[in-house]
Order: structure tokens, then sequence, then C-alpha cells
């Protein structure tokens, strides 16, 4: 799925309505998903229904029915294009050669410029859930610029045991997600600091990585000298 306009469709050329007063085929759908991004950026995720939708769209409470069964399916698709939406920072932060900080800048901007879409794709395991066969994938991809640097480091540092990148790379992300939580709460009300605060907490990250990385490395190799 690509990231689509948090504009509602009908307030551009886009999925407008034909004579008829209907959506042109398919673009309903991502209509339902444009203006529910765009409910978002103002409504917590549990306000988020499908009778809502339908009426900032001026559509019947039944149409999105056709391409949503409940308001679970119409979620799932949001999250997918929430992942979406963080992959594109994501890679371009990675592409733009700013390194794991760069990437860190990334994640906790997206939480700060989209909170509640943040929320919504966090709220529960179903990513993580194979069936959810679109938004499995796109989770996965949100999560690949992170893997990449962490593979890169340790690869440099001697060390291609997959295994042990996924790890360090998911250990990486838990430090980074709770500081995106921290920052979207304002817990810690950072004001003029923000910045400065951010860049040590980054550079934190980078620092636990690389002792992990070196600590690894130093270690002996298991007995039987194949790795298990």
């Amino acid at each position: 799925m690509t990231p689509i306009s948090v504009v509602l469709f009908r307030h551009s050329g886009e999925g407008r309505m034909s004579g008829k007063g209907k959506y042109h085929h398919g673009d309903l759908r991502q209509a339902l998903i444009a203006a529910a991004v765009a409910f978002l950026a103002d409504h917590p995720p549990a306000d988020l229904s499908i009778r809502k939708l339908a009426r900032s769209l001026g559509i019947s409470e039944a149409a999105p029915y056709h391409h949503f069964a409940d308001r679970q399916a119409l979620e799932l698709a949001v999250m997918a294009e929430g992942y979406a939406l963080l992959r594109d920072r994501c890679l371009a932060a990675g592409q733009a050669g700013g390194g794991l900080e760069g990437l860190c800048a990334a994640y906790t901007g997206f939480a700060l410029d989209h909170p509640n879409l943040f929320r919504l794709i966090h709220q529960s395991s179903a990513a993580r859930n194979p069936a959810n066969t679109a938004l499995y994938a796109i989770s996965a991809e949100a999560f690949a610029p992170l893997l990449a640097e962490v593979r890169q480091r340790a690869r440099a540092q001697g060390i291609d045991d997959e295994g042990q990148v996924g790890f360090l790379a998911l250990m990486a992300w838990t430090q980074l997600h709770g500081l995106a939580d921290v920052l979207i709460a304002d817990f810690l009300r950072l004001g003029d600091g923000h910045a400065a605060f951010c860049t040590r907490a980054y550079r934190h990250i980078e620092g636990s990585l690389m002792a992990a990385l070196d600590a690894i490395r130093r270690s002996p190799a298991p007995a039987g000298g194949d790795g298990r």
C-alpha cells in the first residue's frame, strides 16, 4: 500500500463523486482511509467509527461496508497506511545518510506529527499476525531500515549472525519506541530543551547498540565451533 493524502479526497480533484452521486470504483475505499487518517489528526483512536467517516464524506452509512466488513477491518487498513507513512519516512532518512541518529529522528518525528495514528498502529499485536497479510508485510517494511542499519554496524564488527542482528535491532527499537511514547505525551515537559534531549537520547541508543556489538565481538565462540 502506498501512502495517500490525509486531505479528504472530496476536497480535492481525486475521488470525486460521479454525476450519479457515487464514488468511482475503488475510490471510496481510499477516501475512507484518508478520512480516517485525517480524523485521527484531532481525535483519539477510540473515537474512530465508520459512521463518522461516512458522514464526513457525505455518503450513506451503509456504503463503507462494501469495502470494510466492520470497524476492525477499517482499522487494519488504516494501520497499514500508518506503517506505510512510517516506512517512507524511515527510508528517506536512511537514503539521506543520517545513520542511526537519522532513523531515530524519523521515527520520533512521525510519532510527534501523527500521535493518534502512531498510537493506533501500536495499540495491538495485529501487525505481527501473519494472517493480516498486507499489514504484516508493511510493518516489516517499516522496521527494515533500522534492521539494515544494525546489520551494517554488526558486519563492520565481524558479526553476521542474523539472530543476533535481529535481536539487537529489536532492542534498539524498544528504546526508540519508549522514547517516542514519552515525547508524544510530553511527559518530561522538555519545552525548549526538546531538541537537545532528543539528540542526547539518540546517541545513547546508538551507544547501547555499539556496546552490545562490542560485547558480542569479544565473547568467546560457543564450544563445538558451529555457532549453536
